[in-house]
């Protein structure tokens, strides 16, 4: 069994929206088929929905990478990327024309149906996800030549920023932040100093 599940997902025709691709909220649902075919494969009975051993989603990211087509295959990698006491995080990538087009993480907790609140793994499915759990993979060098090669497989976008950091600005963003951090008139805490003159510019007179 491999710790990274593979499997075709299909697109409908009335899965597009008047953009003629498929709709962000489809998208949701592609994910959820490609968890169930996931789960079903890796934990067999145990992956069947179940209302007296509900396990159920709490936390969905997504990021839309490029639009997804109707008619050219779309495949869904899906991996198990945390295990917890009660939880297990389960990633997802949805490929078309050979590149990634969304990724995705859900966080799926174990609940008591009588009280909803989280209770520990069953240890069965425990002792199956343990040896599932791996970091996000590399990205297939004869899928995405453009990812293997260490190029951002989208210049536009720019590579991810650092966890704990924050994106690039530009010189009118930056100015503008420092405009809303400076004290508003009448809270006593003085007025903003005037900005510095740009070199090379002529300072306006009263």
């Amino acid at each position: 069994m491999s710790a990274v599940h593979r499997t075709v997902l299909p697109v409908r025709w009335s899965d597009q929206d008047l953009n003629r691709h498929v709709n962000n909220a489809r998208v949701v649902t592609l994910i959820e088929e490609a968890r169930l075919s996931a789960v079903a494969a890796w934990l067999g009975e145990d992956g069947v929905p179940d209302p007296a051993r509900p396990r159920v989603v709490v936390s969905l990211s997504l990021d839309y990478l490029r639009p997804i087509d109707h008619g050219p295959e779309l495949t869904a990698h899906v991996w198990v990327a945390r295990l917890g006491r009660s939880s297990y995080t389960v990633a997802y990538e949805l490929r078309q024309h050979g590149r990634a087009a969304a990724r995705a993480r859900t966080v799926l907790v174990q609940t008591d149906p009588a009280t909803g609140r989280s209770v520990p793994l069953p240890e069965g499915v425990r002792t199956v996800l343990e040896g599932l759990v791996v970091p996000d993979p590399d990205p297939d060098p004869e899928q995405d030549p453009e990812r293997s090669s260490g190029a951002d497989p989208d210049p536009e976008r720019g590579p991810a920023p650092s966890p704990g950091s924050e994106p690039a600005r530009e010189p009118e963003q930056r100015a503008a932040a420092v405009r809303e951090s400076e004290p508003a008139p009448g809270t006593g805490l003085g007025p903003a100093p005037d900005p510095a003159p740009v070199p090379g510019s002529v300072t306006a007179r009263a």
